[in-house]
C-alpha cells in the first residue's frame, strides 16, 4: 500500500498542504478571500479555490483546515475588512442568550448564537460551508448590515454551549434514543408500560388470598412444586445429553477476504498511540499495516 492511499473497496486520496508566502494575489470570485489575498501567493488562492469548488465548501474552509492560517486569525482578518467585532464569548454570561437551553445546543449546528450586546440583539456567527464567503457578499452590498454580526469560531462557540447547557446536552444524548425509538434502549424509567399488568397481577393475588387464603396457598405450593419439577427435569437431561460437536469452518483463503480500512479517531492520545498501532498489528488479518496521517502524508507537520 503506497503513501496517501488506502487499497481495497474504496481509495481515499490525502491532499497535501497549501504552500503560502506573502505576496499579492489576484482577486476571484470568493469574497471570503479578499480579507486575506495580501498574505499568500496568487499559487496557493488559486489552488485553495479549485479545492474549495471540488469539496463544496467555502475557501476559508480550505485554508483553515489545511493548517494554512488559524480560525481565530482569519475571522479577524475577516471582521477587520468587513468592519465586523470577533466576539471571544469568554465573559459573556447566560442571561444575555434569550435562547432556552434546548434552543441553545440547536445554536450549535446553525453556528449562530444570538446574544444582546449593547442593548441590541447581534447575531454572533460562526461560518461554516460556504458561509463567510455568502455573509461577506452580503455585507458588501449592504454595508448597515455589518453592525448587527459577530464573529467568533466554532471552537469558542462550542465551549460557550458546553459552558451553559452541558447538563442539558447530556439529558438530551443520554434519553434521545429512548425517546426516539424505544424499543432499541435499555433504559427504563418508572413509567414504563410493564409496571401497570404487574400492578395488576399482584393486586388479583392479594385479594384471592384475602377472601381464600387456604385454596390460594394450595394453589401457590401446587405451582412451586410443578416449577422444581421441571427445573429437576432439566437439570437431568443436561447430564444425560452431550453437547453437540461444532465442525470448525474452513478457513478462507487471504486472497478471497476482503480489505477493510480501520479509521481510528483520537484527540490528546499521544500517549496511547503507540501501543493502539502495536494492537491493531496483532490482528490476525493479512496485510495489515497500520498508518498515522504523518505516514500517509510526510509533508503535513
Amino acid at each position: 500500500m503506497g503513501r496517501g492511499e488506502f487499497s481495497g473497496a474504496a481509495t481515499v486520496r490525502v491532499l497535501p498542504p497549501i504552500d503560502s508566502v506573502d505576496a499579492a494575489a489576484e482577486p476571484s470570485s470568493y469574497p471570503e478571500l479578499d480579507c486575506v489575498r495580501a498574505r499568500f501567493s496568487s499559487r496557493a488562492l488559486r489552488a485553495t479555490e479549485d479545492r474549495a469548488a471540488r469539496l463544496g465548501v467555502g475557501a476559508d474552509r480550505v485554508l483553515i483546515a489545511s493548517g494554512t492560517i488559524g480560525e481565530d486569525d482569519y475571522l479577524h482578518a475577516l471582521g477587520h475588512g468587513l468592519a465586523v467585532p470577533f466576539e471571544t464569548l469568554d465573559a459573556i454570561p447566560r442571561a444575555l442568550c434569550p435562547l432556552s437551553d434546548e434552543r441553545l445546543i440547536e445554536a450549535a449546528a446553525g453556528g449562530v448564537l444570538p446574544l444582546m450586546l449593547d442593548g441590541e440583539l447581534r447575531l454572533v456567527v460562526a461560518p461554516r460551508g460556504v458561509g463567510a464567503g455568502r455573509l461577506a457578499a452580503l455585507i458588501v452590498e449592504q454595508p448597515a448590515l455589518a453592525a448587527r454580526f459577530r464573529f467568533t469560531s466554532g471552537e469558542r462557540l462550542t465551549r460557550f454551549i458546553m459552558r451553559y447547557a452541558g447538563a442539558a446536552l447530556t439529558v438530551r444524548a443520554s434519553e434521545r434514543l429512548h425517546r426516539a425509538w424505544p424499543q432499541f434502549s435499555a433504559l427504563r424509567t418508572h413509567r414504563d408500560a410493564k409496571v401497570l399488568p404487574s400492578a395488576a397481577v399482584a393486586l388479583v393475588m392479594l385479594g384471592a388470598f384475602l377472601f381464600a387464603p387456604a385454596a390460594t396457598t394450595l394453589s401457590f405450593e401446587v405451582m412451586l412444586a410443578a416449577v422444581f419439577l421441571a427445573w429437576l427435569a432439566l437439570r437431568l437431561t443436561g447430564v444425560f445429553v452431550g453437547a453437540p460437536r461444532r465442525r470448525r469452518p474452513p478457513r478462507t483463503p487471504d486472497r478471497d477476504l476482503p480489505v477493510y480500512s480501520l479509521i481510528v479517531a483520537l484527540y490528546r492520545e499521544a500517549a496511547s498511540i503507540d501501543d493502539l498501532l502495536a494492537a491493531l498489528e496483532r490482528l490476525d488479518y493479512p496485510g495489515i499495516m497500520a498508518q498515522t496521517p504523518q505516514d500517509m502524508n510526510p509533508r503535513r507537520p
